[in-house]
C-alpha cells in the first residue's frame, strides 16, 4: 500500500472509526464537489503525459500543451522577422500556431512522490491534486495549502485529517464542512467558527458537542455521532459514495 493510500485509510479511521481501503475506488465521490479537476493530455512536443488543471487559461489550450522540462527548449522557437512584420489580430492565431503553447506544470521546491499532479510544491505523497502548496498526503484536491491528510477538499488551508471540506481554514478531523474556520471534529457543518465536536450546525460560533446548533453534552453527542458515522460507513463501503453532503443537506435536497 502506498503512503497516500495508507493516509486515506488512516483519515477514514479518524473520521469514521474504521479505515476505508482502495482510495482510487472512491475517486468519483471524492471529486464530486471539486470544480477544477485534472485531466490528462499528451505533450505537443514529445507525446509525454501532461496533467492539466481545468481552469480557463490552461484548459482552453486543449492538447496544445508541453511538459515543464520541455518548455525551455520549445521556447527557443520564434517567428521570423517577416512573420512579425505581417502579424495582425486577423492572422495571429494561424501565425502563432507554431510557437504558442503552455506548460500547466507549475512545480515549486522539492517534492516527494507527487503523482499525476499539476501546479504544486513543496509536497510529499500527493496524488491527482492541483495548486497544492506546502502540504503532504493530499489527493483529489484543488488549492490546498499547509495541510496534511486531506482528501476531496478544495480551497483548504492549515488543515489536517479532513475529507470533502471546502473554502475553510484551520480545520482538524472534519467531514463535509464548508466556509468554516478554527474548528475540529465537525460533520456536515457550514459557516462555523471555533466549534468542536459538532454536527449539522450552521452559521454559529463557539459551540461544543452541538447538534443542529444546540449543545447536547458529550454523552448524547457521542451516541448520535456513533449512529451517524456507522450509517456513513455502511453506505461508503456498499456504494463507494454518499448521497448526502453539506451542499444538498443545506439546500434541503438529495
Amino acid at each position: 500500500m502506498s503512503s497516500i493510500d495508507t493516509a486515506f485509510a488512516s483519515t477514514a479511521s479518524v473520521l469514521f472509526g474504521k479505515p476505508l481501503d482502495g482510495m482510487e475506488s472512491y475517486e468519483k465521490w471524492l471529486l464530486g464537489r471539486i470544480k477544477h479537476k485534472i485531466r490528462k493530455a499528451k505533450s505537443k512536443f514529445s507525446g509525454k503525459d501532461v496533467w492539466v488543471v481545468q481552469i480557463d487559461f490552461f484548459d482552453k489550450f486543449g492538447s496544445n500543451v508541453i511538459t515543464l522540462g520541455e518548455s525551455e527548449e520549445y521556447g527557443k522557437n520564434a517567428l521570423s522577422p517577416a512573420e512579425v512584420e505581417k502579424l495582425s489580430l486577423g492572422n495571429a492565431m494561424q501565425t502563432l500556431a507554431r510557437i504558442s503553447t503552455a506548460s500547466p506544470e507549475v512545480i515549486y521546491g522539492e517534492n516527494v512522490d507527487a503523482r499525476e499532479c499539476a501546479a504544486y510544491g513543496p509536497t510529499q505523497h500527493c496524488f491527482r491534486t492541483s495548486f497544492c502548496w506546502f502540504s503532504k498526503k493530499v489527493a483529489y484536491g484543488f488549492w490546498t495549502r499547509d495541510s496534511d491528510s486531506v482528501f476531496g477538499c478544495s480551497n483548504l488551508v492549515l488543515s489536517s485529517f479532513c475529507m470533502r471540506c471546502h473554502s475553510s481554514t484551520n480545520l482538524t478531523r472534519c467531514f463535509e464542512v464548508n466556509d468554516s474556520s478554527a474548528s475540529s471534529g465537525c460533520y456536515f457543518c457550514h459557516n462555523v467558527e471555533n466549534c468542536q465536536d459538532c454536527m449539522f450546525c450552521f452559521n454559529t460560533k463557539n459551540k461544543r458537542y452541538a447538534i443542529g446548533n444546540v449543545e447536547v453534552g458529550r454523552e448524547e453527542y457521542m451516541r448520535v455521532k456513533s449512529l451517524v458515522t456507522a450509517s456513513i460507513l455502511r453506505e461508503l463501503e456498499a456504494t463507494h459514495a454518499l448521497r448526502h453532503d453539506i451542499f444538498n443537506i443545506g439546500a434541503g435536497k438529495k
